[in-house]
């Protein structure tokens, strides 16, 4: 999986990302696009020798000539008709498609190897507009090949041509295009500011309505329509302001190098005419002037626009780069090995680990277990019972010290490995919006139908997928919520069935289920256990029995450990008081 962070800025990713990648078929595209311009200058520098020699007279040499030159036009317009599509076919099919395939892999790998939490603490919308602005290129390769250079590209043969004609007609024509470009940058240089505050504004709103819409049900629940309406009112409108402000500056700038475009045409066309009054040029040469003022200085009066649009292009592609400039918290060390278990003995040594926040959890922490054992792992919240469960399957690095699978440090291994050797049943099954079938197979999709059902049985969930209309095909809808929670719980279960790992993690499975359900989630697990090495944090304790061992964490510590009989009786313990008061609440 990618590891590199993408370049920091929007023109560095364009170029190394985007470019470089596809160097032989984006210049075969500025090929393409600049034979166009020469067709049709050739086409305007014909027509303007055709206006010449029909001046000549009709003599038979001056008729051959026309004809010779009416045969080369008629060529250019044969050419003008192909050339363009054959261009726009190659530009599509061998750039832009394989591009935006090789950019929606890149930016979905980054993505997934960033660690769950990061993931989670970001708004799902926000990371979806972000890839949405990175993957978005081809609009502004778009405005760089078919706009941007094909612009330049005509004015520079325009320039040439200019210049057999006359050199200082070729001369004032490069003076007036160099200002026109430079007065065109600074005008246009003032909004440089809007256009990223406008690309951070969508991509602000854009994140708000995809979070709004994905809870939907819990904004109507807790009334807050209008508080969201109201939120996304506010964010619509700012980005509407910045949007229109951005508009008025692009305006007056557009209006102002206008204006200075047409001073510059009409300088260069006084000019050509009085070259042609002291004899320096013909009539067709003032044609061709006339030709290309009409093409050139309209090409540079659109370089203000086209510029703008590159400009907005980059700041919609820099706003979505941050996510995509954090590099990935866990990262697999070099040669990282596959991790391969025998028996699957797990231990914790002299580990270390404090968050990001510097909250100090464990300090030279040390636990053994041994393989096929089922250890209960107990504790008052914020004790370090989900950090333990977190770091075995490395969603945090620790500061110092082992986490050992058979001996195997699970920092040498490659994450793959390691989550493929781990089962895990949270206290909240989320369940994908499609099918049974497809979410109990989606640890192990190559699994047949009958071990699916198997796996289903085992785990207590086939009873009530008969009952279903479609039963295993029933679509269960956005995180399972057309299922009960201990329907998902079980159909979580039948797939840690069948992926058979030999770890097995319950993170407080049952808690979150009324009795009926527990019982019959209970037993599904007391179905799956079999000799996998489980680790199980509770909060109802009761349903620790069937542990060989719990130990009671407290301040990132073991104070108690044994069998569930020999803590819940011990005088004076932890375990045991904490058992007696859910005896005291159960029984009110």
């Amino acid at each position: 999986m990618t590891t590199k962070p993408f370049p920091k800025t929007a023109f560095q990713y364009l170029l190394y990302e985007c470019l470089c990648p596809f160097k032989w078929t984006f210049l075969i595209c500025i090929f393409l696009v600049a034979a166009e311009s020469g067709v049709y200058n050739l086409l305007n520098w014909f027509f303007a020798g055709l206006i010449e020699s029909l001046k000549s007279g009709t003599d038979e040499q001056t008729l051959k000539h026309v004809l010779y030159i009416t045969a080369a036009i008629i060529g250019c317009d044969v050419i003008n008709i192909f050339l363009p599509k054959i261009t726009l076919m190659h530009r599509q099919k061998y750039f832009y498609f394989p591009l935006q395939e090789m950019l929606y892999g890149r930016t979905l790998s980054y993505i997934f190897g960033h660690s769950v939490n990061y993931i989670i603490n970001k708004q799902t919308g926000t990371l979806l507009a972000k890839t949405n602005q990175v993957t978005g290129i081809q609009t502004t390769l778009s405005t760089i090949i078919t706009a941007l250079w094909s612009r330049v590209s005509d004015i520079v043969l325009k320039v040439g041509l200019l210049t057999i004609i006359n050199v200082w007609l070729g001369v004032l024509f490069i003076i007036c295009a160099v200002v026109v470009a430079i007065v065109n940058y600074y005008a246009n240089k003032s909004s440089d500011r809007l256009s990223k505050m406008q690309g951070k504004s969508e991509s602000l709103y854009t994140g708000w309505l995809v979070d709004t819409i994905s809870n939907i049900r819990t904004v109507k629940q807790f009334n807050r329509l209008n508080y969201e309406k109201q939120r996304l009112s506010v964010l619509l409108k700012q980005y509407i302001k910045i949007k229109a402000q951005t508009m008025l500056v692009w305006f007056t700038s557009y209006t102002g190098v206008g204006c200075f475009v047409h001073i510059c045409s009409l300088s260069v066309l006084t000019f050509a005419v009085y070259l042609w009054s002291v004899a320096k040029i013909n009539i067709g040469d003032i044609v061709f002037v006339l030709l290309t003022l009409n093409g050139g200085f309209m090409w540079l009066m659109e370089l203000c626009v086209l510029y703008r649009r590159f400009e907005n292009g980059l700041s919609y592609i820099q706003a979505g780069l941050d996510v995509f400039n954090d590099p990935h918290e866990i990262q697999n060390v070099a040669n990282a090995t596959e991790l391969k278990i025998k028996k699957a003995d797990i231990e914790f040594k002299n580990i270390c680990f404090a968050y990001p926040n510097g909250q100090q959890i464990f300090t030279d922490f040390n636990l053994k277990i041994k393989a096929g054992e089922r250890l209960g792992i107990v504790g008052l919240s914020g004790n370090g019972k989900t950090t333990l469960i977190n770091l075995l399957q490395r969603a945090y690095d620790i500061q110092s010290g082992q986490i050992l699978i058979d001996g195997q440090d699970i920092k040498t291994v490659t994450q793959q490995s390691l989550h493929q050797n781990i089962a895990i049943i949270p206290q909240e099954a989320v369940l994908f919006h499609r099918s049974i079938r497809d979410n109990i197979a989606y640890g192990n999709s190559d699994a047949s139908e009958r071990k699916i059902k198997q796996a289903a049985t085992i785990a207590c969930a086939d009873e009530f997928i008969k009952t279903l209309p479609q039963k295993y095909d029933t679509i269960v809808g956005d995180r399972g919520c057309t299922l009960s929670g201990g329907e998902r719980q079980r159909i979580a279960i039948a797939r840690a069935v069948l992926r058979n790992n030999p770890i097995l993690i319950l993170d407080e499975a049952t808690s979150s289920l009324d009795s009926e359900a527990e019982q019959k989630v209970a037993q599904a697990i007391n179905n799956l256990l079999g000799k996998r090495t489980v680790l199980a944090i509770a909060h109802r304790l009761s349903t620790l029995k069937e542990m060989d061992r719990i130990i009671y964490i407290e301040n990132g510590k073991i104070i108690e450990e044994g069998t569930y009989t020999e803590l819940s009786t011990k005088t004076g313990g932890k375990f045991a008081k904490l058992w007696q008061l859910q005896q005291i609440e159960e029984e009110k």
